[in-house]
């Protein structure tokens, strides 16, 4: 894995925020007034809405959902990692380790090299 894709796959999560961030400051300031190609600025809702300001607020909205599913996936998938990774069983973790592996994958490495050395811990290969 190159270093950049290394450093988007463990810092997805404060990615996807910021980007929610910056689509939600952009809706707003659509929704509030744009100034528009003849300079004119927004005085209420939608009042600059039209033709490309239209197609602008759309992307933004849809890179604001696509951004808030990144974290809740991550989020949730943080949880259920934690949680089968606290049973301190090998039988538990022996029965949910394609589950526990596959959380891993999706998360950061910090998260593979725990995996790894509670393989190894329990002799598993």
């Amino acid at each position: 894995m190159s270093a950049w894709r290394a450093f988007l796959h463990d810092h997805k999560l404060i990615l996807a925020i910021l980007v929610l961030l910056a689509s939600v400051s952009v809706m707003v300031m659509a929704i509030l007034g744009i100034p528009d190609e003849n300079g004119n600025e927004g005085i209420g809702p939608l009042s600059t809405l039209m033709g490309l300001n239209i197609l602008f607020l759309f992307v933004t909205f849809v890179t604001a959902v696509v951004s808030g599913y990144i974290v809740y996936k991550f989020v949730s998938d943080k949880n259920k990692f934690e949680a089968l990774m606290n049973s301190n069983s090998q039988a538990i973790f022996k029965r949910n380790q394609i589950e526990i592996e596959r959380l891993a994958l999706r998360l950061t490495t910090k998260e593979e090299r725990r995996v790894i050395a509670m393989m190894k811990k329990y002799r598993i290969k």
